[in-house]
């Protein structure tokens, strides 16, 4: 009985097995079928989307935009009629989509195949299904919410669902489903609101779409945290083994240079420059050496009260021999460094009440020579155009005039021609002298400069092996030479972080040096000098000097005199703020004419808008014309300095040369011949000018700058608003020769010398020099 008892279980077991072998097999064919249905699906969809979107915008393009109904046919009229009627205006981004979820379903087939991934298969693998499915759906979304928002713009607020579709046929509205859906919105939150809840949802569903999701832009930032994280260690460990490689150096300290005795020397032998060189391990020496530093002298623009040259006529015997004699001077000074950028003082230097004096400075023209610190110029042969007339008021001798008057006709013809007193040059006593003559030491700010300089640079990984200094007026000048591999860039970026760790504004870098392998940081001083004008006139290099067009500007960082040559400039264009020191600039320029030419050698046309400024000058015997104040008269004045251009070229080329200097030297010895001054044109504020008679005057500058060289007629123009529109590029073309004083932005001074720097000036005089040729 067990027997039979275990033969029916172990039957009844072995059908049961035969029974689950049989439904796992069917099972398991049921999933290879389904299986084969979806790679199916997953080959041919893609293509089947971007083949019907190109159907539908061929379709939709040739009925609604070319309006050609019977254009594809009656199959592809009712396929646009159908997506319009239930879309609107939203199927013509149909085809947009479609095609861009066809391209984005092929590539993730080609990447990752056509079945689906299993559950335990690559995480990127993962990661991409999914964000097909993500843009499948974003992109109906889209399509909805753009119908919808479409049909909020056509105003589509009573709900009729045929009127939805025929307007959407037509392409008008938000068709079927879009209006519908729209109607709800205006429903709920009326116009406004729905149409900015629909553009959010739109923007979301496009950001979504290209993968900006939330957990995508948390990684991001992880990413970029830890790749910041990564950085400042590499940084940290990079400066520490740069410190084990560099360790810090053992300083030597420097003796100091015996000082010179407190003996009054001439002013200019103490300006020469003193650039001290020293190694960066001196500079962070705990033991400093102690520098000897110039004499800092100032330039001063000031004027004494009585500038007396000599320029009446007067009626008496012949001059047999007058030599002329160049001004007595301070000895020859010594002359090295750079001359760029130039300072023009610091501290208040100028005072332009000193200047009201000057009308009575030329009342007095009968200076003695021998009180004159310049004696009696050169003689030279009257000329018509002298600018001196005959004073007959003066005439103190009555015998003569009645000798004169008793004269008959013919003896009046053979009477003694009339002789006129050369100009006597102003003596240097009428400018105020310099006396600030005690040397004060500067050496332990600027080693203080230098080593916070050092360290600052330190900091960033810029490595110094030299710096030099040289101290002027206003800046001081720190000249750094970069160890090998460091970018002059990297330097250059840090100009706030220099200014920040010296505790100073104004900081200018200029990196590198023309023709020098270092860079340049200006500092300002703290204590800033004053520069005179007494001191430039009296240079011995001002007075050896060939040119009578010589003109003082100021000193260079170094302290050493800048002059230049007007004939070679040949034009010269001013440009500052008020108040930067542009007028005073131009009152030097025609104050060292003054004591450098005489009148017949050079003429000057001032025009002075502001009426000011060029008031003290107007009884000067340099004068062509009285000096010209009226905007509508400056153009008038300028229109002759024209017409004396063409008549002076035609007298040069009759006598067969190039130039004035040519025309002169062929003509000296011919009295038919008249003799030709050079002609300085200075015009005070040309923006007035511009602004008043821009056509007239422009014209007239553009035709002296381009032509008038060769005929001895020079321009400085001033303005204190450098603008395109007064600084034109025919008139910034044709004047090469530029100085910028402060300006306010970085494209005015491009304006001004085409780079940048002149908007970190100090103000008060420091200028930027950019001369013809300069770099």
């Amino acid at each position: 009985m067990a027997e039979k008892k275990s033969k029916k279980k172990a039957s009844a077991a072995s059908a049961k097995k035969s029974s689950a072998a049989k439904s796992n097999n069917k099972s398991e064919g049921k999933v290879k079928t389904q299986k084969k249905k979806n790679t199916l699906y997953a080959r041919i969809v893609p293509y089947l989307l971007l083949f019907l979107a190109l159907v539908l915008a061929i379709c939709l393009v040739t009925v609604h935009l070319a309006e050609l109904d019977d254009g594809v046919g009656v199959v592809g009229y009712y396929i646009q009629a159908v997506f319009c009627g239930f879309l609107g205006a939203g199927a013509f981004i149909l085809p947009a989509l479609l095609t861009f979820v066809g391209i984005k379903w092929c590539v993730y087939n080609i990447k990752w195949g056509v079945e689906k991934p299993a559950k335990d298969a690559d995480i990127e693998a993962i990661r991409a299904r999914r964000a097909l499915r993500r843009i499948k759906v974003t992109s109906v979304l889209t399509l909805v919410f753009f119908s919808a928002l479409i049909s909020i713009f056509a105003e589509q607020s009573q709900f009729d669902l045929l009127t939805f579709w025929e307007e959407g046929i037509d392409g008008v509205g938000g068709g079927l489903l879009g209006a519908g859906i729209g109607c709800l919105f205006l429903v709920c939150f009326k116009e406004l609101l729905s149409a900015v809840i629909l553009i959010l949802l739109i923007t979301l569903c496009v950001f979504l779409a290209f993968g900006f999701t939330p957990d995508y832009i948390i990684s991001r930032l992880r990413e970029r945290h830890m790749i910041k994280k990564e950085r400042r260690a590499e940084e940290a460990a990079r400066l520490l083994e740069y410190e084990e490689t560099h360790p810090e150096p053992v300083y030597t300290p420097v003796s100091k240079p015996e000082k010179r005795p407190e003996v009054r020397q001439p002013i200019q032998q103490k300006v020469s420059r003193k650039a001290s060189a020293m190694t960066v391990d001196q500079l962070l020496d705990d033991e400093l050496p102690v520098y000897e530093e110039p004499e800092l002298v100032s330039l001063d623009v000031k004027v004494a009260d009585k500038l007396t040259p000599v320029s009446e006529v007067t009626i008496g015997p012949s001059v047999k021999e007058d030599e002329y004699v160049k001004p007595v001077s301070a000895e020859k000074k010594e002359e090295s460094g750079e001359q760029t950028p130039l300072d023009f003082g610091g501290d208040p230097a100028f005072d332009k009440n000193e200047f009201n004096s000057i009308d009575d400075i030329f009342k007095d023209l009968g200076v003695p020579a021998e009180k004159s610190a310049a004696p009696v110029a050169e003689k030279q042969e009257p000329q018509a155009d002298s600018g001196l007339e005959l004073d007959l008021a003066e005439i103190e001798n009555d015998e003569l005039l009645e000798d004169m008057a008793a004269v008959a006709p013919d003896e009046a013809d053979e009477e003694e021609p009339e002789v006129i007193t050369p100009y006597i040059f102003p003596p240097y006593d009428l400018m105020k002298e310099n006396n600030d003559v005690k040397e004060t030491d500067y050496s332990e700010e600027l080693q203080s400069n230098a080593k916070a300089l050092v360290e600052t640079l330190r900091s960033f990984r810029v490595g110094v092996r030299e710096v030099t200094y040289s101290r002027g007026p206003t800046i001081t000048r720190y000249e750094l030479k970069p160890e090998v591999g460091t970018r002059v860039r990297s330097i250059a970026n840090l100009v706030d972080d220099i200014a920040l760790n010296l505790a100073t504004s104004g900081v200018r870098i200029e990196a590198p040096i023309p023709n020098k392998a270092a860079v340049g940081i200006e500092v300002p001083n703290k204590t800033r000098a004053t520069v005179y004008l007494r001191d430039l006139i009296e240079n011995q290099k001002f007075v050896d000097a060939k040119s009578r067009l010589t003109a003082s500007l100021g000193m260079d960082v170094g302290g050493n005199p800048i002059y230049f040559d007007i004939a070679k400039m040949p034009h010269l264009l001013i440009a500052g703020t008020t108040g930067s020191g542009k007028s005073i600039c131009i009152n030097s320029i025609i104050i060292s004419l003054l004591y450098k030419a005489k009148p017949e050698d050079v003429k000057l046309i001032l025009i002075d808008p502001k009426k000011v400024e060029f008031n003290m000058y107007k009884k000067i015997p340099h004068l062509y014309c009285p000096i010209v104040s009226e905007p509508k008269k400056a153009a008038g004045a300028l229109a002759s300095a024209v017409m004396e251009m063409e008549r002076r070229f035609e007298l040069i080329e009759s006598v067969g040369v190039r130039d004035i200097v040519g025309y002169n030297a062929a003509t000296e010895n011919d009295p038919d011949k008249e003799y030709m001054p050079h002609m300085v044109i200075i015009i005070d504020e040309l923006a007035d000018l511009m602004m008043t008679a821009r056509d007239e005057v422009e014209t007239s500058i553009c035709r002296i700058a381009q032509k008038a060289r060769a005929a001895g007629i020079h321009m400085i123009l001033g303005t204190q608003r450098p603008s395109v529109d007064v600084i034109t590029g025919l008139i910034k073309a044709n004047v090469p020769s530029r100085i910028a004083f402060t300006v306010t932005s970085q494209v005015d001074s491009r304006t001004i010398i085409d780079i940048a720097g002149a908007e970190n000036l100090i103000g008060r005089g420091d200028m930027l020099f950019a001369p013809v040729g300069a770099s």
